[in-house]
């Protein structure tokens, strides 16, 4: 008989205590999600995302945007978050926002000349060009440096320009992250990732700074 009554008393303070836990209110919150995209041959596109209201939260909410962490060569899309905006959510509601995401390069300092490998040969030419000019300047031959100086030039600076090209984004699939904070005292924030995919020859240039 007392087992009984104990285990009759143990099972009701398990139901008591699971009741008062699921009792319990959700703290005010909310989420953000966006899917993956791949990036238009356009080179431009659109990060869509949306925010949904958890525990009756209401308030306003701001979004940026973070890139992944690559090497300098890699030149990746740019999600133009420059302007902030916020967005209104009602308690237990969602809206829908969205930024731009263009093949636009964020200007840059300006920098050194800076040739890629398979250019050096070109280089290493003209001032061969340059060496052999003056070589033959001192043995006099003067009417053949005029004439080897020119054509050596025409062809080092042809060789450049024919290995140059329009920028193009580095082709693969990269992973961004949203981060949505509410303007207010708490703050409290959500994050989520979606995945920009690359294809090849998507052309890009530098955004002219202000």
């Amino acid at each position: 008989m007392k087992k009984t009554t104990a285990l009759t008393s143990l099972l009701l303070l398990l139901t008591l205590s699971f009741s008062a836990a699921t009792a319990q209110p959700v703290a005010p919150s909310f989420t953000i999600s966006a899917p993956n995209i791949t990036m238009p041959s356009s080179g431009s596109g659109t990060v869509n995302f949306t925010l949904t209201s958890v525990g009756g939260f209401s308030g306003t909410v701001v979004v940026l945007s973070k890139p992944p962490t690559v090497n300098a060569n890699v030149l990746l899309p740019y999600v133009d978050d420059d302007v902030l905006h916020g967005y209104a959510l009602t308690a237990n509601a969602g809206t829908t926002g969205n930024f731009d995401i263009l093949a636009t390069q964020p200007p840059v300092q300006p920098a050194k000349l800076n040739l890629p490998a398979h250019r050096n040969a070109v280089i290493w030419s003209m001032a061969g060009v340059f060496m052999l000019g003056l070589g033959l300047r001192r043995r006099r031959s003067l009417r053949y440096t005029h004439l080897l100086l020119p054509v050596g030039l025409l062809l080092g600076v042809s060789g450049i320009t024919s290995c140059a090209g329009p920028e193009t984004l580095t082709p693969g699939t990269y992973t961004y992250t949203l981060t949505a904070t509410e303007i207010g005292p708490v703050s409290p924030s959500a994050t989520t990732t979606f995945t920009v995919t690359v294809p090849r020859g998507i052309v890009t240039h530098r955004k002219s700074g202000d």
